[in-house]
């Protein structure tokens, strides 16, 4: 008989040599013929139930409680296990969960592919532990690994392999994690500025020339300006490890670092303005807790003729296209949209199932930061003006603070109650 492994290096072999229509037509049967097997849960569960009731040898019912549990583990679970266990399996199935969640995106999306990419994301979370290996990404790293940060980078797009170098010269850093098994494919990395002071602008860290590097013996702060995964590894918590990491690498390198910081985008800032209070109910009454001051509100409203309140003048002023070219309508803007910002990181939540709610920031990006012990320091207008930017923000951009001595409080207070903590006196 054909050994495990080879079993599963032969699937591997030939999954990759299937065309998109096939590999779609194979997960769907996956997910829906190799899932629990068909009747054992409801014996197990009813033997268990029989077990519990007539009898209190705990032995026994320990060993019922156990067969439960593994008449609730689908089939396709020994072939994910057998191919973690080759020497590219754990690439490979991050690779098979990036297709399943495409397919998720798509008119494939079922209970049981979802079930199937879940189940997945919770093996890989168990498999990645004691795996990984820190490294230092540069310009002279092997080309395999530049592509596959041009190819992964979800935040800030990459142009060209000039603006790859850009970002890996003097005053910068980028650091990835790697699997044992994988050293050449980053499954998650950062990109780090070094900077005088906390900067309010990804475009002045973007495009500026390489600094000479004597000058990194200066900076003061540390920027995150960019975290990306690989997509397969979407849900699997890596990021916050990553973050500490590079931080205490960067305390041994330079000292003179003082400041550890993020400049975070605002991805879902939009999306709440125009759901939440760009509304019709809104633009003629509009809501009492955003706080600004009626010469605020007054110079937006004096911006667009016939508008009769700042709602609508602000509905008017972001739908239309020119507004960014009109220095009048940035200024009027201004104050309002870091107002409506500090507002959506401070005081929107996730949507809960529970009658309680939810103390989890409704931003994705703050949520990540603030779990991991950072403080919401600022909110800075026109912190991205690319095309990209102004779409999901307006520009907006922020930055999370990372105090190291408060990190922890600052976590175990965020997770257990909501509180968001800050740094500075904005916001």
């Amino acid at each position: 008989a054909m050994a495990l492994g080879q079993v599963a290096q032969k699937f591997c072999d030939l999954y990759e040599t299937l065309d998109s229509d096939a590999r779609t037509k194979f997960l769907v049967l996956l997910s829906r013929d190799f899932c629990l097997p068909k009747g054992a849960a409801e014996s197990a569960a009813q033997a268990y139930l029989d077990g519990m009731a007539e009898s209190k040898d705990f032995a026994k019912n320990a060993l019922l409680a156990h067969k439960l549990r593994d008449s609730l583990t689908p089939l396709y679970a020994d072939l994910f296990d057998n191919i973690n266990r080759l020497p590219e399996g754990f690439a490979f199935l991050v690779h098979l969960r990036t297709e399943m969640l495409a397919l998720l995106s798509g008119p494939q999306r079922n209970a049981a592919m979802q079930a199937m990419s879940d189940f997945l994301m919770r093996r890989l979370q168990t498999w990645i532990v004691g795996t990984l290996d820190l490294k230092r990404i540069t310009w002279n790293s092997p080309a395999c690994t530049i592509e596959k940060l041009e190819q992964y980078e979800s935040v800030h797009a990459v142009r060209s392999w000039m603006d790859v170098k850009r970002r890996l010269g003097n005053g910068r850093r980028c650091f990835g994690f790697f699997h044992r098994n994988a050293p050449k494919e980053p499954l998650i990395f950062v990109w780090v500025a070094l900077t005088d002071q906390i900067p309010d602008n990804v475009q002045s860290i973007l495009h500026e020339r390489e600094q000479p590097k004597a000058n990194e013996a200066n900076a003061k702060c540390a920027i995150f300006y960019s975290i990306s995964s690989q997509v397969g590894l979407s849900r699997v918590d890596l990021g916050n490890f990553l973050i500490k990491r590079v931080v205490s690498v960067l305390r041994t390198e330079l000292p003179n670092i003082e400041v550890f910081c993020t400049l975070s985008p605002l991805p879902r800032f939009r999306s709440w303005l125009d759901k939440q209070l760009l509304t019709p109910e809104h633009l003629v009454s509009p809501p009492c807790d955003i706080e600004l001051t009626d010469a605020e509100k007054q110079a937006l409203v004096s911006r667009v003729p016939g508008a009769a309140t700042w709602t609508a003048a602000l509905r008017h002023l972001v739908d239309s296209r020119g507004w960014t070219s009109d220095q009048a309508n940035i200024d009027a803007m201004e104050p309002v949209v870091r107002t409506l910002g500090a507002h959506y990181l401070l005081k929107a939540k996730r949507a809960s199932s529970s009658n309680s709610g939810s103390n989890s920031a409704a931003d994705p990006v703050a949520n990540f930061h603030l779990r991991n012990g950072s403080c919401l320091h600022r909110v800075n207008w026109r912190g991205d003006t690319s095309y990209h930017g102004l779409r999901q923000s307006l520009g907006l951009m922020c930055n999370y603070n990372y105090v190291l001595d408060r990190i922890e409080d600052n976590s175990e207070s965020y997770v257990a109650k909501g509180t968001i903590a800050t740094s500075g006196s904005d916001p």
